[in-house]
């Protein structure tokens, strides 16, 4: 079916027909008259484009989505039911400043840079503070992502933490996409009509929409990001607690020296010490539980296991925009 999808102030999850404009049905009654036993209905809706409702909240997203739980659990390996569930839970006013839920699409063009390989012992600040290689490449960054933010407040803020202090939070998906470049790399000029530039960067932004995967990966992969409410919870009190006595930046200092000369200062990152801890115990945790799935494959052993470097297929030769690059001039 072509149209499109709309979560509604109401907690309803509805579909608009692309031939009907005048009528939106909610999907659930749509499944219960075409398909009501297909465990994966919903799926056939995985790449419509998406309208949020004004004035739908968070809350209102989840209950909408309720009635496919468990199949959205399994596709974005989040545990979308104890969410749901944690939700309907009664809860305080919320204590955080945050006004609403935005979700953007973002891509970025960076300079690629060389690294070298970090030597046993050394500081990690030390190795990000090396002089880099600039290469011929970029790094290109997209992505969809959920925040929070403020009015009049250009930052944006995380989601993850507690759930009750965002569930009321209205959500909005932003029109408009954009690609940004460092300054410096001088990828987009600033006379071209259309660039726009900010203190190090440039950007340019075009129309965009959202499709429902692309929606939920948003919250509940970038914005919420842990399995269940209550390992956000866990994890965003370990971080107040470790975080308690530290001073300056929370996460990194970044000194930028401007000065009449055109030539570039060098950026200099520090690290303050246990930014990293609830990230580092998160990592911990996958590490552990892949180990053991490991090994209860091996136990079981009905397949088999490949061991040692897969080589992916490559092609002998890439074709950009009509320019042959073969593999030895990359």
């Amino acid at each position: 079916m072509e149209g499109q999808l709309i979560f509604c102030s109401d907690s309803i999850l509805r579909f608009r027909s692309d031939y009907e404009e005048t009528t939106a049905l909610p999907l659930l009654s749509i499944q219960k008259t075409i398909s009501a036993t297909d465990p994966f209905f919903l799926l056939r809706f995985f790449r419509h484009t998406v309208i949020i409702e004004e004035g739908t909240t968070l809350a209102n997203i989840f209950f909408a989505i309720e009635p496919w739980k468990e199949l959205l659990t399994a596709y974005l390996d989040r545990d979308v039911a104890a969410y749901i569930d944690e939700v309907k839970k009664p809860s305080k006013s919320s204590t955080w400043d945050l006004e609403w839920i935005g979700i953007d699409r973002r891509s970025a063009v960076y300079r690629a840079y060389q690294y070298e390989d970090k030597d046993d012992g050394e500081d990690f600040t030390d190795w990000l503070n090396r002089e880099r290689i600039p290469t011929d490449q970029f790094d290109i960054e997209s992505s969809c992502d959920a925040s929070g933010f403020i009015k009049g407040d250009k930052e944006r803020w995380s989601l993850s933490g507690n759930i009750h202090e965002i569930k009321n939070l209205p959500v909005i998906l932003y029109n408009k996409q954009t690609l940004m470049t460092v300054q410096k790399d001088d990828v987009l000029r600033e006379s071209v009509t259309g660039v726009k530039s900010t203190d190090h960067s440039r950007l340019v932004y075009g129309d965009t929409s959202f499709s429902f995967s692309e929606v939920m990966e948003a919250i509940f992969i970038s914005g919420l990001f842990f399995d269940t409410p209550q390992a956000a919870e866990s994890s965003f009190e370990e971080l107040k607690n470790s975080l308690a006595g530290l001073e300056g930046d929370i996460s990194k200092t970044a000194e930028y020296n401007s000065g009449d000369s055109e030539k570039e200062k060098p950026l200099k990152v520090e690290i303050a010490d246990g930014a990293f801890d609830s990230l580092i115990t998160h990592m911990d945790s996958e590490t552990e539980n892949w180990l053991l799935i490991k090994k209860q494959c091996q136990q079981e052993g009905s397949l088999p296991i490949r061991i040692g470097v897969i080589t992916p297929a490559e092609p002998p030769e890439l074709c950009l925009y009509g320019v042959v690059i073969k593999p030895d001039d990359v």
